[in-house]
């Protein structure tokens, strides 16, 4: 007779009884809500917090599909007529046998991200799903968000404010020149002309600046189909002047056509200030005047598109990769960095379900490497 099938003796049994006692009382203790489903998404399993957050009975969440109990609940998910939770990893993370996750917007104005992680070795499919309320985790990210652009507007103010000047500058002059009397009919329309232009150039600006700086939820539901490339070209606006003072080279390459991502132009934009401001402080803590090169590089890869912003200074420090994107971290001198600008340009890429890297050049500098999935059928 095999191990396999010889009867368990007696003292087997009780420590398989204890095991399996101590596996359901630390499955319930879990404060996340947290379930066994199969590929039908019929629950196998459920925990205390699951049944409290669906507001029925545990008993009564075992042998139901979890999207018709989530869609009877005070806090149901969009979803199909008869199917899943739009946006379920469930089936993904079964077919890939690979971890996977997604965000919901629930009833209440909450947020919920769900991990799904394949049970490996199993005769029938089964997928563990974790759910995780980030409604307050989200908020933070917001404040955060809203405390390092009031910063980088401090920071960008000077530019912002020459930038209009020039323009101004042009119309004071050419006003001038049309109240004297010798003016010919076709001059006159050439400088109204410059003094047009010249007024959409403030005009744009000046949008430009307010559309920065508005406070902004950053909720899904504000998010709509971007060009990578109109957004590389609104966040110049911002640096334009504080990078051509100390002669920083700007080099854009920009795919073209490019394919559409869901995002929130406003955050986005912020995104690339931030790489940009830090690859400026970066180039000149080293460099001299003239010798920085910043490069900009938008491209398409397969399902996403991909934002990469590269500079000539000094590179990332040995051992700080892991530490970059925490909150508060900074490698400039006191007073010259929050420390946020990294973080929430990580905090804003994943709330855009995009992934953001950061490593050396061989041949010396950083380099930000952002991706982000196309918009279907872009």
């Amino acid at each position: 007779m095999s191990d396999r099938t010889r009867p368990l003796d007696d003292e087997t049994m009780v420590r398989v009884s204890v095991a399996k006692r101590q596996w359901e009382r630390t499955f319930d203790a879990i404060s996340e809500p947290l379930m066994i489903v199969d590929e039908s998404f019929v629950i196998q399993r459920a925990n205390l917090a699951l049944a409290d957050d669906l507001g029925v009975a545990v008993q009564r969440v075992v042998g139901h599909k979890c999207h018709e109990l989530r869609a009877s609940s005070s806090r149901p998910f969009a979803r199909s007529e008869a199917g899943p939770c739009a946006g379920c990893p469930v089936t993904d993370a079964l077919k890939d046998s690979t971890s996977r996750h997604s965000e919901f917007e629930a009833g209440g104005d909450r947020i919920y991200q769900i991990r799904a992680y394949p049970l490996r070795d199993e005769q029938v499919p089964l997928c563990v799903c974790r759910y995780r309320d980030v409604t307050e985790d989200r908020a933070l990210t917001r404040q955060l968000a809203n405390a390092e652009k009031l910063a980088s507007i401090g920071r960008l103010a000077g530019g912002v404010a020459h930038e209009i000047n020039n323009p101004l500058g042009g119309i004071l002059a050419f006003t001038q020149i049309l109240t004297r009397d010798d003016v010919t009919p076709e001059e006159r329309k050439e400088y109204l002309g410059e003094i047009e232009k010249s007024t959409l150039r403030c005009k744009a600006i000046v949008e430009s600046l307010l559309r920065f700086a508005r406070q902004n939820p950053g909720r899904q539901s504000q998010r709509g189909p971007l060009d990578l490339n109109e957004v590389v070209r609104e966040a110049l606006r911002f640096v334009h002047y504080k990078f051509s003072v100390r002669k920083v080279q700007i080099v854009t390459v920009l795919g073209n056509p490019m394919s559409l991502f869901m995002g929130n132009a406003n955050q986005m934009e912020q995104v690339l200030v931030n790489l940009l401001s830090n690859a400026f402080d970066a180039i000149a803590s080293t460099s001299t005047e003239g010798d920085g090169r910043i490069e900009i590089t938008t491209s398409r890869d397969g399902d996403t598109v991909i934002l990469e912003v590269a500079d000539t200074g000094p590179g990332i420090p040995e051992g700080l990769n892991e530490r970059l994107f925490d909150p508060f971290f900074t490698t400039k001198e006191e007073g010259k960095g929050t420390g946020l600008g990294l973080a929430v340009t990580y905090a804003i890429v994943g709330e855009h379900r995009g992934t953001i890297r950061a490593s050396n050049r061989r041949e010396g500098g950083a380099a930000f490497t952002l991706a982000f999935p196309v918009v279907p059928g872009s």
